[in-house]
């Protein structure tokens, strides 16, 4: 999974900052309760002293073995003592202990193995926030998507009503969804504008990055923008660049609106680069657009066409618009 390490560098510098305002509240405990109870402070300087105890051991005992099981069997009694005498006034048995938020971590956010699981799940929260900036992933989900918007008039052009083939794109979403990661897919959403595209998108988006992975949206006209600040230094060069990296780095890339942006060489170059370098990495994209499929090619050129219609599912959406039904039934 290609986590962005910016984000988890920043997830990082909490986790650090969280972990000195529990020590620092830990002291203050510490300093406060040894004030009234003298004992407790005589308990743990005889405990920090454990190690150059120990040190000393190791060079000067005759039966090294001996003093340190010694040495173990005093530290666990001072800490029972001291587990006793919380408790006898009152406070947790664990009341001078540096509390944390992970216990696999300690709020470290690292195991064994790598990073904690919690670090993740921070990932996960922070990314799912970020696309709630460009798409309403709380609202739009598998779950509230409704064919009634669709007609169950076949169309004659394709045999087939909008409800038979936008049920048809509805369970290929969410297996995209369920499935990715274990499996290797692109997906071509197209058709005219107002049919869902966006929405399916959202609930792809949505559940993939429940599920750990990191999704990156963004439209074509604004990946293309960040693709001239970095070519020719206009803007934030540096945002542009973090941009870039997320573009070409992400579990998922959704492109939405392909072909709104103005035609030109430079963005067909811009297109053909992001889409080079994900499908030779294998890693997968989500293009939404109301460009037919023959219109590719004369938009952008034949070896774009090529890739996205011999590497993508292509699923279409045909009906009529969601956003004008839905206007309708509120007056």
């Amino acid at each position: 999974m290609a986590y962005d390490k910016a984000l988890i560098s920043q997830i990082l510098r909490q986790l650090e900052q969280q972990r000195q305002q529990h020590e620092a509240e830990a002291e203050e405990r510490r300093y406060r309760l040894t004030r009234t109870i003298p004992r407790l402070g005589e308990i743990d300087r005889e405990l920090r002293a454990t190690s150059a105890k120990a040190m000393r051991i190791a060079f000067e005992s005759e039966n090294t073995d001996r003093a340190i099981a010694a040495l173990r069997d005093r530290n666990l009694a001072l800490q029972d003592e001291k587990r006793r005498i919380l408790l006898q006034n009152g406070y947790p048995a664990d009341y001078l202990a540096v509390a944390c938020d992970c216990p696999n971590c300690r709020d470290t956010g690292y195991v064994e193995n790598g990073l904690c699981s919690c670090v993740r799940q921070r990932v996960a929260a922070e990314q799912k926030k970020n696309l709630s900036s460009l798409l309403p992933v709380d609202r739009e989900t598998f779950d509230t998507f409704r064919l009634e918007y669709y007609s169950t008039q076949p169309d004659n052009r394709f045999g087939i009503s909008p409800r038979e083939m936008a049920k048809s794109n509805y369970h290929r979403c969410a297996s995209f969804a369920e499935h990715f990661g274990a499996s290797y897919e692109n997906l071509l959403l197209y058709g005219a504008s107002g049919l869902g595209k966006t929405f399916l998108s959202s609930c792809i988006a949505r559940r993939v990055t429940d599920r750990g992975f990191s999704v990156t949206y963004d439209t074509a006209i604004s990946i293309f923008d960040q693709y001239n600040h970095v070519k020719f230094g206009n803007g934030d060069f540096s945002a542009a660049s973090q941009a870039l990296l997320r573009f070409r780095s992400a579990d998922l890339l959704i492109i939405d609106d392909l072909g709104t942006e103005m035609p030109g060489a430079f963005h067909t170059s811009c297109l053909y680069d992001l889409l080079s370098r994900r499908l030779m990495a294998r890693l997968p994209i989500i293009l939404s657009t109301n460009l037919l499929p023959d219109e590719l090619e004369k938009r952008y050129s034949a070896a774009i066409a090529s890739r996205i219609l011999g590497e993508f599912t292509q699923l279409r959406f045909i009906g009529s618009d969601i956003r004008k039904i839905r206007k309708k039934q509120r007056f």
